[in-house]
């Protein structure tokens, strides 16, 4: 029903009437208040969070694009209070690390 109402002269000049009074209600202008300094302050404050908070997540999205490959991995680190913190070989920490049990091995009966 609406689509033959489409191409109407009532339809268009109900659509030509609802242009004009939004073009007027959007270009009237509002009526001027003070607006106090902390006001402005805490705006501007708040915006400025906006955006370090996207940005954050912009670089966060692209960055974790990159660790992709190396999901499953495993870095050991053996910290000592002499020489600080040293990573291990993968070689080294696969001799370290004791296979676990599988589950059905860990049941009893």
């Amino acid at each position: 029903m609406m689509l033959g109402m489409a191409h109407t002269t009532p339809f268009r000049l109900v659509a030509l009437l609802l242009a004009a009074v939004l073009l007027v209600v959007a270009g009237t202008p509002a009526r001027a208040e003070a607006v106090d300094a902390l006001t402005i302050v805490a705006i501007a404050g708040l915006a400025a969070a906006g955006l370090i908070l996207i940005a954050y997540l912009v670089i966060a999205n692209v960055e974790g694009d990159k660790q992709a490959g190396d999901e499953g991995r495993v870095v050991w680190v053996a910290c000592a209070a002499e020489d600080g913190c040293a990573t291990i070989p993968s070689d080294t920490a696969a001799v370290l690390v004791q296979p676990t049990p599988d589950v059905a091995d860990r049941q009893g009966p």
